[in-house]
């Protein structure tokens, strides 16, 4: 079925909290605020648990009063990248060595996860030479 009228108006962020804010006990048992900022395709609810959610407003609070931070993960090495993005996502280990148009996670299924790591390990001489075998080509020529 499709909808003939396309709705193109947007709702109020602060009309869509107010209509959606709810407090109730999560999965865990442990108190949750829930909201939703917007509706539609694509969107769905914030639900943050109560504990944390002065620290999530304060660090909101942070980006009205100082602005938002410079995006630093474009300038950050391979390792911080790594550092930054893994996840384990439902037994798959994932993460980026760098951001961008075209960047790709790293899938490594977690029980394989230290033998992958264990392997890179044994490559690093290896690839080190290459590179200085292929610096040394290159000065040659």
């Amino acid at each position: 079925m499709a909808n003939i009228f396309i709705d193109e108006t947007t709702e109020d962020v602060v009309d869509t909290i107010k209509q959606t804010m709810s407090v109730k006990l999560d999965e865990a048992g442990a108190a949750a605020v829930s909201f939703a900022t917007n509706r539609g395709k694509g969107s769905g609810a914030q639900q943050i648990e109560v504990d944390s959610f002065d620290e999530y407003v304060a660090a909101l609070e942070e980006v009205v009063h100082n602005g938002l931070p410079e995006q630093v993960s474009y300038n950050l090495s391979p390792a911080e990248m790594v550092r930054e993005t893994i996840r384990n996502v439902d037994g798959m280990i994932t993460f980026r060595v760098r951001n961008g148009k075209g960047s790709k996670p790293a899938k490594i299924p977690a029980d394989r996860f230290s033998e992958v790591v264990s392997l890179l390990r044994s490559t690093v001489d290896l690839v080190e030479k290459a590179a200085d075998s292929l610096a040394e080509s290159e000065d040659s020529e």
